[in-house]
């Protein structure tokens, strides 16, 4: 009999994008894409919203700087930057697929947040401290925004 984690299975990627207003208009500077870990917590929450204990969804995002590997006890990042725990721009169930995404988008400009040594994200249900059950936790290559720059994160989940 086949195992139910292979007959369920879901997995995500994070895109990071830095964005820089160039001679012809917004530029990608920077791209990374990484793998998530659905973390215990994540995996809980999954199932208490299934059954109807809790209405909380994961609607906020944060960043952070730690380069410790994602683990399964992770419940946010380790080491936040400070004004990153924000609601979602969007979320949405792309057309005809079995995919949810998730976007955020930190500005550029004065009084935005400038960052170096971004290597760590992960999805939230609260927007309290320390941040509520996280979804996932991801770690990719290291990127830096400066008040110059948009820094944009996608998150797509799909369930096969």
């Amino acid at each position: 009999m086949q195992a139910l984690r292979d007959l369920i299975d879901a997995s995500g990627v994070f895109t990071i994008e830095v964005i820089r207003d160039g001679k012809h208009g917004p530029e990608v500077i920077q791209r990374v894409v990484a793998p998530n870990l659905v973390v215990n917590t994540g995996k809980k929450q999954i199932w208490r919203i299934a059954n109807g204990v809790s209405t909380k969804t994961w609607d906020q995002m944060r960043i952070g700087t730690s380069p410790a590997a994602a683990v399964s006890a992770d419940t946010n990042v380790k080491s936040p930057v400070a004004s990153t725990l924000k609601t979602v721009d969007s979320f949405s169930l792309l057309a005809g697929t079995r995919t949810a995404q998730w976007v955020k988008s930190y500005p550029s400009g004065g009084g935005s947040i400038s960052a170096t040594g971004i290597r760590e994200v992960c999805i939230l249900n609260q927007n309290t401290s320390p941040g509520g059950s996280a979804l996932n936790r991801s770690v990719f290559a290291t990127v830096t925004k400066t008040t110059s720059d948009k820094l944009k994160i996608t998150y797509q989940a799909r369930i096969t």
